[in-house]
């Protein structure tokens, strides 16, 4: 079953700056009268699926969310031990959880990755090491748009919205720029130019906001990139950025949530993703690097 929504939304309102350990180091705030904890470590959870069907395994699982019998224990910035008041035989479920849009304050269980469920047995002043858990994309994910540079062609063009890019998106295979497998996208600019803006050529339709929307993509970028939505109402395009991601000196994994922008335009046909910043000229030699965009939606 694909993760309840209005959970997903609740875990939006979480801000964690250490997560949500208030509340598990007291232990009157567990039902019984049990006063020695068991603990639970849980090193990393890793993604393992089809990579034919789901394309790269690239992720950034920072957290998990963590339920005994139904009853939420608490979300944890991994790695993690932490303990839990029960005893004997219980079923455990470990959401995936993520930095929304790349923000520590902005946690959520990734409404896109599937609930690992376990049975174990606690005992008391013992630690069930957990170590490495694994987790697939849910199967009612669906894949609206994936890029990841290793195809034929490449399926972002110059912007109709703002024409005028003064460039387009390459692919390389140099070992210095690539990501992971044969090729990555790569967005150049000389002193000559101070704009670019690219778009996906498809428009797509995607679901509104009883839905969440996210986009996940690596990075690597020495300028600011701005990413957002061209919302089209009848061939009518409205632009709006969603996020601004700063430069990095290494490669990122981001989720960009675009479930709000997407609620703002309720009679809006079909959706373009874009890609674009206006740059300065002075600022040395602007290079973008991409790899792995997934447009996912239920």
């Amino acid at each position: 079953m694909f993760y309840n929504y209005n959970r997903f939304l609740n875990t939006l309102k979480v801000i964690v700056p250490v997560l949500l350990m208030i509340g598990l180091l007291s232990c009157d705030k567990f039902d019984g009268d049990q006063t020695i904890p068991a603990y639970i470590h849980i090193r990393k959870i890793s993604l393992v699926d089809n990579t034919a069907i789901v394309g790269s395994l690239s992720s950034k699982i920072t957290d998990a969310w963590v339920y005994i019998d139904d009853q939420f224990i608490g979300a944890f910035e991994l790695p993690a031990t932490f303990p839990v008041l029960s005893k004997g035989v219980h079923t455990i479920k470990v959401l995936p959880g993520i930095k929304m849009n790349g923000i520590a304050n902005t946690r959520v269980a990734y409404p896109f990755y599937s609930t690992i469920v376990l049975s174990k047995s606690f005992a008391e002043n013992v630690t069930l090491d957990l170590d490495s858990l694994t987790t697939k994309y849910d199967p009612n994910t669906k894949f609206e748009w994936k890029e990841d540079f290793e195809l034929g062609g490449v399926s972002l063009q110059k912007s109709t919205v703002n024409p005028g890019s003064d460039t387009s998106l390459i692919k390389t295979d140099s070992s210095a720029y690539v990501f992971e497998g044969i090729y990555s996208g790569m967005i150049t600019l000389d002193p000559t130019m101070n704009f670019f803006e690219l778009e996906t050529i498809n428009k797509f339709v995607l679901p509104r906001a009883a839905s969440p929307v996210f986009l996940e993509m690596d990075y690597k970028t020495n300028t600011a990139l701005t990413i957002g939505l061209d919302a089209y109402s009848s061939n009518v395009a409205s632009q709006v950025a969603t996020i601004t991601l700063l430069p990095t000196t290494t490669w990122k994994k981001i989720y960009i949530n675009f479930t709000p922008t997407i609620g703002n335009f309720s009679t809006a046909d079909n959706f373009r993703v874009f890609f674009g910043q206006m740059l300065s000229t002075t600022g040395g030699h602007p290079l973008i690097l991409l790899d792995n965009i997934k447009l996912v939606h239920p």
